[in-house]
């Protein structure tokens, strides 16, 4: 039941700002100016509307990159502007960019492959950036000699080469969580809290909802939770268990959010109103709200009063799904080893997990089954690195961006020499502890 401070609202992320200076520093000021100006076309329409429940774009998928920028300056400095459910997962990146900064200008090529994910790949930012948190990562960590590697079309190439005394390993660098099997789940997910949503908005009521569905999202029937939903507001039962899942409706409570609000503002549908709505907050589940609110003046994604608001919260919990997900990394290793041929080599695999769309622990075992027995074939792939980084909707009163990660090493049959980074985590200097740390 904390309060906001009221002195210091003015801070500056130097850190992420000198990031952001880098990055567009590559890209003519003219252009970068025309496509800033973009990005507010789009957003600011979008912005004033979000008070009404609608939800229309934010910004230009096309220039992901420039949105990613305004989302980091509008955290470091121009909290105006700040997307809560967007920046909680760019606000981590760009820090540690910034923090790693001094070792990325000693990284041969590290500035030309930010500055063709700055013009030729601004729709695809992620994998550029993944590849200079890794690069990073080496250069920080003792491997005195850290070069991206020039594309060498139609040969396949690795992303970096790295070498310390005789030591001299291939480095490639992929990105997941996007296969078209999760991007089905989610939008399963999406849908089924969706239409319950809407049961409750046309009975006017605040309902809060927990979920654990057990059977794959995309085999479930789009109204099985908003089913459940009208039967519980006709004064049916709030509880139920079946194959497909379980989970509790209730009335919420909306008291503790507006003892908050007689004081601050509060992001309508950040994880700071859904903490005072049920009562906690996990990093762990996926979460969608709605409801009627006025907003505070000047600020239009923050609430200052609620009539109503209505929280769905789940999770995941199909071991069918997870395997699924598990045999895409199978996949993606298979693809991505044929890049390594020309001396050892280690593959980086980057998931960045947000809510109930990934089960680590159990997702780690399956991936650690899969490797097992996977076999290099042409390839000099000798181990692969699991990065899973989970951003975090922070809750904590003096926090304003917060990261969970956790490496996993998957060795590969037959490999001859020990790994290059052990224990190394991405957005920390120091290693990580050795050990299984999974959220379940």
């Amino acid at each position: 039941m904390w309060i906001a401070t009221r002195e210091g609202q003015d801070w500056r992320d130097e850190t992420s700002l000198a990031a952001i200076n880098w990055l567009v520093s590559t890209v003519p000021l003219a252009d970068w100016t025309t496509r800033m100006d973009r990005v507010r076309a789009v957003f600011e329409p979008a912005r004033d509307l979000w008070p009404t429940g609608a939800r229309p774009a934010l910004y230009d998928p096309r220039d992901l990159i420039a949105w990613y920028i305004f989302q980091a300056n509008a955290y470091a400095t121009d909290r105006a502007n700040l997307v809560e459910h967007e920046a909680y997962r760019i606000a981590p990146v760009f820090r540690r960019l910034g923090q790693l900064l001094p070792t990325l200008k000693r990284v041969v090529g590290a500035e030309e492959r930010a500055a063709r994910m700055m013009v030729n790949n601004r729709s695809t930012p992620d994998e550029a950036l993944y590849e200079l948190l890794v690069a990073g990562a080496y250069g920080s960590r003792g491997w005195s000699d850290v070069r991206f590697v020039p594309e060498d079309p139609p040969n396949r190439t690795p992303d970096l080469h790295i070498s310390r005394g005789r030591s001299r390993w291939a480095v490639e660098c992929t990105r997941t969580g996007r296969s078209d099997y999760m991007a089905r789940e989610r939008a399963a997910g999406d849908v089924l809290a969706r239409l319950a949503l809407e049961e409750a908005e046309r009975a006017r009521v605040s309902i809060r909802v927990e979920t654990i569905y057990q059977d794959e999202l995309i085999n479930l029937p789009e109204r099985y939770l908003a089913d459940r939903v009208a039967n519980f507001l006709l004064g049916g039962s709030g509880e139920w268990e079946d194959a497909a899942g379980g989970g509790r409706i209730e009335r919420a409570d909306l008291r503790p959010l507006r003892a908050l609000l007689r004081y601050d503002d509060i992001i309508f549908g950040a994880s700071r109103m859904i903490e005072l709505v049920m009562g906690d907050y996990m990093d762990a589940v996926d979460y969608r709200m709605a409801g009627e609110w006025t907003p505070a003046p000047g600020r239009t994604f923050h609430a200052t009063a609620v009539s109503r608001a209505s929280v769905i919260g789940w999770i995941s919990a199909s071991e069918e799904a997870a395997r699924r997900k598990a045999m895409h990394f199978r996949s993606l290793v298979a693809d991505k080893a044929g890049q390594l041929h020309d001396r050892p080599g280690v593959l980086h695999v980057g998931y960045e997990t947000t809510g109930g769309n990934a089960v680590e622990g159990l997702r780690h075992r399956l991936n650690a089954e899969q490797m097992r027995n996977f076999e290099p074939r042409g390839s000099t792939l000798e181990w692969v690195y699991g990065n899973y980084m989970m951003p975090e909707h922070t809750t904590a009163r003096m926090e304003s961006a917060a990261l969970s990660e956790t490496t996993a090493t998957y060795p590969i049959k037959g490999r001859r020499h020990r790994q290059p980074l052990r224990h190394h985590m991405l957005f920390l200097d120091d290693d990580g502890t050795p050990g299984s740390h999974w959220r379940r």
